[in-house]
């Protein structure tokens, strides 16, 4: 039980944190960390059509994963996570975001896809067609931004 209830206060602080940057009108015009705990990242993931995309993680070790994927080949494994309407905060130019990210070794190819794939359909018609999970199998990471 100890692990559900540290998963589920991780995903209450993402929320928390999500909400508290769209009050402030996101991350988008300076620093993607400014006013977020320590203790937290915004992680940018590319896909292959040259799209990124953020999120927001707080657990330490998907943290330093990311990192460790980014001075090596930026391959973390692949994200994946639940896909929710607006732009979180985080992913600013985005109708969608993703929340409870965790990294996969394999993936089901029903939520595989691209940023630019997902903002042509949507944030509604993506999950019309493919459910709320999007996990993009080759995405990389491009930039961790840590909370001071």
């Amino acid at each position: 039980m100890q692990h559900g209830s540290t998963t589920l206060v991780r995903v209450a602080l993402a929320g928390l944190l999500a909400l508290a940057l769209s009050a402030c009108g996101g991350a988008g015009g300076g620093d993607p960390v400014d006013g977020l705990p320590g203790g937290v990242a915004t992680v940018t993931f590319e896909t292959p059509d040259g799209g990124t995309y953020r999120v927001l993680l707080t657990d330490p070790a998907d943290i330093a994963r990311v990192e460790a994927a980014l001075a090596g080949d930026g391959h973390a494994g692949i994200p994946n996570g639940r896909i929710v309407a607006g732009d979180g905060g985080v992913n600013i130019g985005h109708d969608w975001h993703v929340v409870e990210v965790e990294f996969a070794d394999m993936a089901i190819e029903v939520c595989d896809g691209t940023v630019g794939y997902v903002d042509d359909l949507g944030y509604a018609g993506f999950v019309d067609q493919h459910g709320d999970r999007f996990c993009p199998w080759a995405a990389v990471v491009v930039a961790v931004d840590r909370a001071p």
